[in-house]
């Protein structure tokens, strides 16, 4: 891996915890079908896995033929292999170029856990178009969540600022909202930093360099996109060329969703990337758009290899024609 320590998301160190956050969302959307638990959990292979218990291996396995769940709209479908996948996307009238054009919009497709065959697809175009269509709702719905609490922050903001007083279940939201964010001493500007969106285009050029198109291990094995370590006793995937004296391991998810949620409130919260943050909301002032090349440049810290770091999330940027659909939109609102 290649994260400093510095710059990546502690699991013992979130205050409020992932557990946490997915019980709000799910209350939130209200589809509590999602809390089902994911069929076909995977079993950790334990080749140059040192240190692994008896319970992850029982969990995780790298099986190509195992069965994930998509949500829609109209249902819950079952798929065991990419091509259907590609099949699911393509019966929902989901066409990248089409949302590119701005000619159509997102579904709510949401896909629990990538296809295990991810690899086997002879097309990397192909490979690369699944990796996309499968994350940009996920990115959307995470983002559709943090806008949510925005506007609310929003309208608390300025009742506070002319004088009124807060109700006690607004007060008690807010307190919550500084905690998650780790803002001290009830600074109302330091949260609206916090609390904003990752353009599309950067989470899903970070997702591909992180976890290879989405054909790694620990985005196979365990949900893991963004390369999060974690030091916390419990579950997470060692990685092979640990070295003897390292304790980390790499966070791991139920879901994929968890995993984009995450890596947004590292991003939104870590000291590592203040400047990111001070970078959004300038262009947030002067303009209210997001320029992912231009905040990429606020992120060496999220990997050792720096500058060349930097230079990888450009060129996917740029060769892929992420940017385009930074201004991608669900077709319906969240249920």
């Amino acid at each position: 891996m290649t994260k400093k320590d510095n710059g990546v998301t502690r699991q013992g160190a979130t205050p409020y915890s992932e557990r946490a956050r997915r019980r709000s969302y799910f209350n939130g959307v209200a589809l509590g079908v999602l809390a089902a638990a994911v069929l076909g959990l995977y079993m950790l292979a334990s080749t140059g896995s040192q240190g692994d218990t008896t319970a992850q291996v029982a969990r995780y396995a790298p099986n190509p033929d195992r069965v994930i769940r998509v949500q829609k709209q109209d249902g819950i479908e079952m798929v065991n292999s990419s091509k259907k996948l590609f099949s699911v996307f393509t019966s929902q009238g989901y066409s990248l170029d089409e949302v590119r054009r701005g000619e159509r919009a997102v579904p709510r497709l949401y896909v629990v856990s990538l296809p295990g065959d991810l690899h086997k697809l002879n097309s990397v175009q192909d490979r690369k178009i699944v990796f996309i269509k499968t994350m940009l709702p996920l990115i959307l719905r995470a983002n559709e969540d943090i806008r949510a609490t925005r506007a609310r922050l929003t309208t608390l903001r300025k009742q506070l600022e002319a004088g009124t007083a807060l109700s006690g279940d607004d007060r008690a939201w807010l307190d919550k909202i500084f905690w998650q964010y780790r803002v001290k001493d009830d600074d109302m500007n330091v949260l609206m930093r916090r609390v904003d969106t990752v353009p599309a285009s950067l989470a899903l050029a970070q997702a591909a360099e992180e976890s290879g198109w989405g054909t790694s291990r620990f985005a196979q094995e365990g949900n893991a996109l963004f390369g999060q370590w974690t030091t916390a006793e419990g579950e997470g995937l060692v990685p092979r060329r640990r070295e003897a004296e390292a304790s980390h391991k790499v966070r791991v998810f139920d879901e994929l969703h968890d995993a984009v949620a995450a890596y947004l409130h590292n991003l939104n919260t870590h000291r590592a990337y203040r400047q990111f943050r001070l970078t959004r909301a300038e262009q947030r002032a002067e303009s209210g758009r997001l320029d992912s090349v231009a905040l990429v440049e606020d992120l060496k810290s999220y990997s050792e290899r720096g500058e060349d770091y930097v230079a990888s999330i450009k060129t996917i940027i740029r060769v892929n024609r992420l940017r385009q659909l930074d201004q991608a939109a669900f077709d319906s609102p969240s249920a």
